[in-house]
């Protein structure tokens, strides 16, 4: 049967009436050569096996590029740093430990928030709240990287920028 020719070479409807377009006409040069390959019946019996069809998924390659070998990624068996935490709360309710985009860590312990830059290893003490009020039980980094917010046990939220390191809002 020669269904696929007919299908390539058959106006539709909406062409009978019009022209086709350039860009039609070459598209559907392009398939009926990239799928029948020259041939004109789409089933056709012969000694030999005919070359398979490239992957229409895969875009076409040049041979005279050769592929470029991946990098091989190293991945360390150990920690790059181990950080000691004394007075960290145990409680895995809590959000005491945040990564920022700024590859900064912040980290809560009991009443203080400790930042550590990951670029040149610094450990900065960011703020330390007094003992009348709650322990810090949550940190979180904004998206920017350059505010962070800190939040209390007896509901107080702090809003801090790291780059200034002052708060800038306290909501209670």
């Amino acid at each position: 049967m020669e269904i696929a020719e007919a299908l390539l070479n058959i106006p539709t409807k909406d062409e009978s009436t019009a022209e086709l377009s350039p860009s039609r006409a070459a598209y559907r040069k392009l398939l009926a050569d990239t799928m029948l390959q020259g041939r004109t019946r789409v089933l056709c019996f012969s000694n030999r096996p005919r070359t398979p069809l490239r992957s229409l998924l895969e875009p076409p390659t040049p041979t005279n590029i050769q592929p470029v070998a991946k990098k091989r990624r190293h991945i360390p068996q150990g920690p790059k740093q181990t950080l000691d935490v004394p007075n960290i709360i145990a409680d895995d309710q809590l959000n005491v430990l945040d990564w920022g985009s700024e590859d900064v860590l912040a980290i809560a312990l009991d009443d203080a928030v400790y930042l550590w830059n990951d670029a040149n290893e610094s450990i900065t003490e960011l703020v330390t709240v007094t003992r009348s009020s709650a322990p810090i039980t949550s940190v979180g980094w904004a998206p920017d990287g350059r505010h962070l917010a800190t939040g209390q046990s007896d509901a107080t939220v702090v809003l801090y920028d790291v780059t200034a390191m002052k708060p800038v809002r306290v909501i209670t």
